[in-house]
């Protein structure tokens, strides 16, 4: 009984790492001498046209095949909300801007290659993608942030020695400062003029 336990969670244990590296991969790596860059906007906190540096993170969404993606004007909006992108998350999935003193600010390079969950270990399979930076704990909730527009790179084998990196089809984009919603800031100003007159009430 012992054995056939230690057996079935040998057998578990098995099975859960050949589904984390059974997938195929891209490199979170636009650290060339060309770029693309990923650069401070109009209205962020740094100076407009240089490279992000490293206070930023580098992340990225995700879906397997070609996917329509609706085009986004203010380049802050959150990717999930643009077309069935998934955001990536594990190993590889983010990446550390490096700076101007220690390498090419605006450009990244993760710790290891992400695996595309949903696909088959032996590479060749297309992706849509969509870049993302922001400064702080996640995208969702950063003061600056910014995307790439969406494109497609064909994936690698998990054992490739020289995996697909994101240069290919990333195109150069700004961080920019996340602006409240109209109606966002209309709701405030009527909470706070309800404040006010709450307060004039009891004086």
């Amino acid at each position: 009984m012992k054995k056939a336990i230690v057996l079935a969670i040998v057998g578990i244990a098995a099975g859960l790492a050949q589904s984390s590296y059974g997938q195929s991969v891209v490199f979170l790596n636009n650290y060339t001498s060309t770029g693309p860059y990923v650069t401070y906007g109009a209205g962020s906190d740094g100076t407009v046209g240089n490279g992000v540096n490293g206070a930023y993170t580098m992340g990225l969404y995700y879906a397997v095949g070609t996917v329509s993606v609706n085009a986004d004007p203010t380049g802050i909006a959150v990717p999930s909300s643009l077309g069935p992108l998934s955001l990536g998350s594990g190993t590889g999935s983010t990446a550390t801007f490096q700076t101007s003193a220690f390498g090419q600010a605006g450009a990244a390079v993760a710790g290891s290659v992400f695996n595309v969950p949903g696909t088959t270990g032996n590479g060749g399979e297309v992706v849509t993608l969509e870049i993302i930076a922001y400064e702080g704990a996640s995208y969702a909730t950063a003061a600056f942030r910014g995307h790439s527009a969406a494109f497609q790179l064909t994936t690698s084998a998990n054992s490739s020695p020289t995996p697909v990196t994101i240069t290919p089809g990333m195109s150069t984009f700004g961080v920019f400062a996340v602006v409240p919603e109209p109606t966002t800031m209309a709701l405030g100003g009527l909470g706070l003029a309800a404040l006010v007159l709450a307060r004039r009430k009891k004086a």
